[in-house]
């Protein structure tokens, strides 16, 4: 199973989100302990939600990479892939930042 280029960048930016989403979690996990609102809980349900989306991603690129591979549309659904995960990285990065302060 040869991953290529594009493929290896999504799953590293899939990976990186995953690690943002998991601070994130901690971060409102302990918000929620000392507040008790209903807010911080949705935002715990937010990022466990984007977090399971993140690792079902990882999954299916590295499960769907042959398949993609051999038909010929690898290259035009890794890229669209890629633009998305790198939006979505920035998107919780931020949040991150913002959640840290």
């Amino acid at each position: 199973m040869a991953l290529g280029t594009l493929w290896m960048i999504d799953l590293g930016l899939a990976a990186a989100s995953i690690v943002v989403l998991a601070l994130l979690l901690v971060i409102y996990r302990s918000n929620f302990r000392s507040l008790r609102s209903p807010l911080s809980f949705g935002l715990i349900v937010f990022a466990a939600l984007f977090l399971l989306e993140n690792l079902a991603a990882m999954y299916f690129y590295l499960s769907w990479n042959d398949s993609l591979s051999t038909s010929g549309y690898a290259g035009s659904v890794a890229m669209p892939m890629l633009i998305l995960n790198a939006v979505e990285l920035v998107g919780f990065s931020t949040l991150l930042l913002v959640s840290w302060r």
